[in-house]
């Protein structure tokens, strides 16, 4: 999201007009390409967050690694808590790297 995108965003806000939905992870605010994400997968939690396509399919790859019987509504509670730390993990490596990077920019512009 751009400075000036994000600016527009909290005045809206401020007024209270309800935001524009945008990706959790990087920012990205163009509704064509939000989708919602179940944070605890599809079948065990109705937990969603939005992110974009491209965050949303890197969350996706790293919670797609584990098989489909440790990510099952019926999977035992050690591996339902695996697969909700793998998720909010890649979440974390995800935001982790925005954050490296604009505070890379950060100095750089200063």
């Amino acid at each position: 999201m751009s400075k000036e995108s994000h600016t527009k965003t909290v005045r809206k806000h401020k007024k209270g007009k309800k935001p524009p939905i945008v990706c959790v992870s990087c920012g990205e605010d163009d509704e064509i390409v939000i989708e919602m994400h179940h944070v605890d997968g599809r079948n065990n939690s109705d937990l969603v967050k939005p992110l974009c396509k491209n965050c949303h399919t890197k969350i996706t790859a790293e919670q797609n690694k584990l098989s489909p019987k440790i990510r099952s509504s019926k999977a035992s509670l050690q591996n339902k808590r695996a697969f909700n730390i793998i998720s909010i993990g890649a979440l974390l490596r995800l935001l982790g790297d925005r954050l490296i990077n604009l505070g890379m920019e950060m100095t750089t512009n200063a």
